[in-house]
C-alpha cells in the first residue's frame, strides 16, 4: 500500500512537469521558539497539524513551497502541490512533513495524491476550538482523494445551487489492538466521505449550507477476527457502514451540518452546527444534542494602519458530548449509547493519529491530563464528557494585529469512569504581531498562553516567532 502512495507521487510529479510555466509559486518559512512549563498551554499547540511540541520548552522551524492554482487562468486542466518540512528541538526532537502533496483539476474536480493540511465541515478556521470530526490538529496522512475544492453550479452559470464533495482514503500504518486474535495489526486506513450542499447566489445576502461528513478507521479485520472480512469485502462495508457482527466494520465517526451566512453592509454573520453520529446512533438520532454550535462575526473591510483598535472578528462556541445516546448499549434492541466518543473496543489510538485526536482538540489524550485521571492504556481519552464556551475574537491597532482564545470546560470524564467532581479547565491564548519591514514578508510575534483548572496542570508558556513568507513569481 505505501508503494502505491509513492508510485502514485512520483509519476504525478513528472506528469507536472510539463505545466510549470503557468504555476503560482509560494514560500514560507518561520521559527518559532518557546520558555514552557512541563506542560504547554492548550491553544499553543492545538489545531497546528502537530507541528508544535506539548511539553516543555522548545524550538521549532519550519520551511514550505507551494504551487498554488491560479483563479485568472483558463485552462480546464491545472496543477499543484507543496512540501512543508517540521522540525523541532526539545524534551524530543523530531523532523516530517506536514504537506508533501500534487494534485490536479479537470475543471472543478481535483485528484490529490499525498499528505496535506485540511479542514472539514460548515465552521470558522482560525478562531474556533476545532471541528468534532476532522480537525487541523494532528499530522497530516498519506492519502488519495477525489474532491471538488470549491462550491460547484448545479445549473451550469447559474449559482444558486451549489454543491462540494470529497471521498478519500489514506493510510495510518500499524495499530496496537485490545480486542481479538491479535495485539497489533500491520496497516489500517482512514476512509473519508464527505457532501455539501449550498442555496443562494454570491450577490446574495443570505446563504444557506447543509451536508455531512463521514469518515472510517479500519483495518486488520480478518486477523483480529476469527472469521473476519477480507480487506475488499471490509471497504464496502466500511463506505457504506453495513452492520457486521452485532457491529460496524472500523471505528465509524462524523457530523452533520448546517450553517447560514448574512452578508451585511460591515459584517459578515455566520451560524453554523456540527451535530455528531457514531455507529448506529444516526439512525434514531439518540445523539441529536451532541455538538458545537457557533456564532461569528467578521467585518468585510479589514484597513490596515487602522488609528484606533477595533475588532476584525468575533467567534462565540459552545460544545456539548454528554449525551452519548445514553448509558445504555444494546445492539439487539437497537439501543446505541455509550458510544464513548473517540475510543474504540478494537484499536488502542481510538480516534487519533499519532497522538493527536483526528477531532477537536477539546477530546485530549490521557498523555496530556492530570495522572490521577488515567484510566487504561487501552484508552486514547479519559475524558469525552464536556460542556465547552469558547471565545475567539482577531483585532488590529495600527501595524498591530491581536489573536485571542479563551475556552472554559465542565469535564465529566467517560460513562464507565466518571470524573467526580468535575473538573473545570480554563485555557487562554493571546497572540501579537507586526511586521518587520514596510515590505511587511517578515512578521514577528509574541505568545503568552496559559491552563488553569483541574483537568491539565497548571501550565503557562511564552513564545516568540519569526515568519517570511510570499510570492516567488
Amino acid at each position: 500500500m505505501r508503494k502505491f502512495f509513492y508510485v502514485l507521487l512520483f509519476s504525478a510529479a513528472l506528469c507536472a512537469e510539463s505545466y510549470s510555466q503557468d504555476s503560482t509559486f509560494f514560500y514560507s518559512a518561520g521559527i518559532n521558539a518557546a520558555g514552557s512549563t512541563a506542560g504547554v498551554p492548550l491553544w499553543l499547540y492545538a489545531n497546528q497539524n502537530a507541528s508544535l511540541l506539548e511539553k516543555g520548552s522548545f524550538v521549532q522551524g519550519a520551511a514550505s513551497f507551494h504551487r498554488i492554482y491560479n483563479r485568472n487562468n483558463p485552462r480546464f486542466f491545472q496543477w499543484a502541490g507543496g512540501a512543508e518540512l517540521i522540525a523541532y528541538a526539545g524534551k524530543k526532537s523530531d523532523a516530517f512533513f506536514t504537506d508533501l502533496f500534487i494534485a490536479g483539476k479537470a475543471g472543478p474536480v481535483e485528484l490529490s495524491v499525498g499528505q496535506r493540511k485540511e479542514f472539514m465541515g460548515l465552521g470558522d478556521s482560525l478562531l474556533t476550538m476545532g471541528p468534532i470530526a476532522m480537525s487541523p490538529n494532528y499530522r497530516p496522512y498519506p492519502k488519495i482523494q477525489l474532491s471538488t475544492p470549491n462550491f460547484v453550479n448545479l445549473i451550469p452559470g447559474n449559482d444558486i445551487f451549489s454543491f462540494k464533495f470529497s471521498y478519500g482514503d489514506g493510510l495510518l500504518g500499524s495499530a496496537a489492538v485490545h480486542y481479538g486474535n491479535v495485539t497489533s495489526v500491520p496497516d489500517i486506513y482512514l476512509h473519508q466521505k464527505s457532501l455539501y450542499l449550498k442555496l443562494g447566489k454570491r450577490t446574495h445576502r443570505l446563504n444557506l449550507f447543509g451536508g455531512f461528513n463521514h469518515q472510517a478507521m479500519w483495518g486488520g479485520e480478518d486477523k483480529i477476527f476469527t472469521g473476519g472480512l477480507k480487506r475488499a469485502e471490509a471497504y464496502e462495508y466500511v463506505v457504506f457502514g453495513k452492520p457486521w457482527s452485532h457491529s460496524r466494520v472500523g471505528n465509524h465517526f462524523g457530523t452533520i451540518d448546517v450553517a447560514a451566512e448574512w452578508k451585511g453592509k460591515r459584517w459578515d454573520i455566520f451560524l453554523y452546527r456540527q451535530t455528531i453520529y457514531e455507529d448506529g446512533s444516526l439512525s434514531n438520532l439518540s445523539t441529536v444534542s451532541d455538538g458545537l454550535s457557533g456564532l461569528r462575526f467578521k467585518r468585510r473591510q479589514k484597513s490596515e494602519n487602522v488609528p484606533a483598535f477595533r475588532f476584525n472578528t468575533l467567534l462565540f462556541e459552545f460544545l456539548y458530548t454528554k449525551n452519548q445516546g445514553g448509558a445504555i448499549f444494546d445492539y439487539l434492541n437497537g439501543i446505541f449509547g455509550k458510544d464513548n466518543y473517540f475510543n474504540h473496543y478494537v484499536y488502542n489510538q481510538g480516534w487519533s493519529y499519532r497522538g493527536r485526536s483526528l477531532g477537536t482538540p477539546m477530546i485530549a489524550p490521557q498523555t496530556t491530563t492530570r495522572d490521577n485521571l488515567f484510566t487504561t492504556k487501552n484508552l486514547f481519552t479519559a475524558n469525552n464528557l464536556i460542556i465547552a464556551y469558547h471565545l475567539g475574537a482577531e483585532a488590529s491597532w495600527k501595524k498591530l494585529n491581536f489573536l485571542l482564545k479563551g475556552s472554559f470546560s465542565q469535564n465529566s470524564g467517560t460513562y464507565d469512569d466518571p470524573i467526580r467532581p468535575v473538573a473545570n479547565q480554563t485555557s487562554l491564548l493571546l497572540r501579537v504581531e507586526a511586521p518587520l519591514l514596510s515590505a511587511k514578508r517578515d512578521v514577528f510575534g509574541l505568545s503568552l498562553a496559559s491552563d488553569f483548572g483541574r483537568l491539565y496542570t497548571q501550565n503557562i508558556a511564552v513564545m516568540v516567532s519569526w515568519r517570511k513568507s510570499g510570492f516567488i513569481w
